[in-house]
């Protein structure tokens, strides 16, 4: 997989700012670090990570410097710093149902990669998506989660297939980030990379997003 980051990288450039972006090594050397700590995950029972005072008394007087902005589902089984294999300060996750792009998403995306300086946005849908697969079914949802399942099925569009329609959906929040002229100038200059994956949450896999 490590011979693919680049094309990894390029294709989800492409989806989220629909151009061919400079390369940004910051953001390659991310995901590599990213996918050694999914595979540690693989391989452990338990995080690997420091998780200790010292670090969190160490963050708490220097601030944070995450290498990446993970932007997934609110799933309970989507627990993104195990499945990286990561500590305190290390991730900067959004999280909420269905991995949607919403305007506070995208908001928290631009703060991360504007005032953290996180080289990459990974974007990361799932496996058995409750949110997807609601999307899929005739049947509505009241309220905020009715709203929020309409935005699903927009990203999902015409796909019936759950596997399908979950790469839908992944593809659509990756899209969502070219609305944001604070993510296209820094990706414009080398500064951000973009990346999307799909989580298997019954292997604890990630897989990474390239073209088909």
């Amino acid at each position: 997989m490590e011979r693919s980051y680049g094309e990894v990288l390029a294709f989800g450039g492409q989806l989220a700012m629909s151009e061919e972006l400079p390369v940004c090594s910051g953001a390659e050397a991310s995901l590599r670090a990213l996918m050694r700590g999914n595979a540690a995950y693989l391989d452990h029972s338990r995080n690997p990570a420091e998780l200790t005072d010292r670090i969190r008394v160490t963050t708490a007087h220097e601030g944070q410097h995450p290498i990446a902005a993970v932007v997934c589902c609110a799933d309970s089984r989507v627990p993104p710093e195990h499945i990286f294999s990561a500590g305190i300060g290390e991730l900067f996750v959004i999280r909420n149902a269905g991995a949607v792009m919403s305007a506070s998403a995208l908001a928290s995306v631009e703060y991360a990669a504007a005032h953290l300086h996180v080289p990459l946005v990974l974007v990361m849908g799932h496996r058995g998506c409750g949110a997807v697969a609601a999307a899929l079914q005739k049947h509505r949802e009241p309220g905020a989660l009715g709203a929020l399942i309409a935005q699903v099925k927009v990203g999902v569009g015409h796909a019936r297939n759950p596997r399908e329609a979950e790469r839908n959906n992944l593809i659509h929040s990756l899209e969502a980030l070219g609305e944001s002229e604070v993510l296209r100038d820094l990706a414009d200059r080398g500064k951000l990379g973009f990346a999307g994956a799909i989580y298997d949450i019954r292997s604890g896999a990630v897989e990474l997003l390239i073209s088909e």
